[in-house]
């Protein structure tokens, strides 16, 4: 008697990187969830490895499980700790509120509108051209500040959210007009790990 082994197509390999940073998961965690080593990831990413199908079946089936089991949205995702900075804010008293709310990058506002933002990366980035290091701390934040983050509503998807967050810091959550919270590449990452969002 002849048995027959159907073995079914695995999406392609490449597909690995590209979902894993969508999920905004290191290779170490995505081979920690999917149940295989760290080195196996990096040299299926790196194309220098065909693994076995059942190991590369794992990490699909983690992505499936994510894709199918956890719908997200920006609410459930974001701080609702928003801390923001006024134009006129001096740089010392924004470094601070960084340094004091283990933060990274804030909103600037004008009154109740959102003008720009301000992070670590520019405040060290601008430090090392200036000359007079206490005229610096004195500068008002609207002399250094970035583009407004990227704002979504409440109900914006993960992939919408995810996708921004390749190209921005954070993402600003709004409803009726107002902010009502933050999502940083870490709030992403801690909203998958707190398990299934129905």
């Amino acid at each position: 008697l002849k048995t027959s082994v159907v073995v079914l197509a695995l999406p392609d390999l490449s597909e690995i990187k590209l979902k894993r940073r969508q999920l905004g998961l290191s290779q170490a965690e995505l081979a920690q969830k999917a149940g295989v080593s760290q080195s196996l990831i990096a040299k299926i990413e790196a194309q220098k490895l065909v693994p076995a199908y059942d190991k590369a079946k794992r990490v699909f089936d983690f992505f499936e499980q994510i894709h199918q089991n956890v719908v997200l949205r920006a609410k459930d995702m974001m701080s609702k700790q928003v801390k923001c900075v006024q134009t006129n804010a001096k740089i010392s008293s924004v470094i601070k509120l960084i340094k004091g709310n283990a933060i990274s990058q804030l909103p600037v506002m004008q009154e109740e509108k959102v003008v720009g933002a301000v992070s670590e990366s520019i405040i060290v980035k601008k430090m090392q051209s200036v000359k007079d290091l206490e005229e610096f701390r004195e500068m008002e934040v609207s002399a250094i500040m970035e583009d407004v983050l990227p704002i979504v509503t409440e109900m914006a998807p993960f992939e919408v959210v995810s996708a921004l967050l390749d190209h921005h810091p954070a993402v600003l959550v709004q409803s009726h007009g107002k902010i009502t919270g933050i999502i940083s590449k870490s709030d992403l990452l801690s909203s998958i790990l707190k398990g299934p969002i129905r």
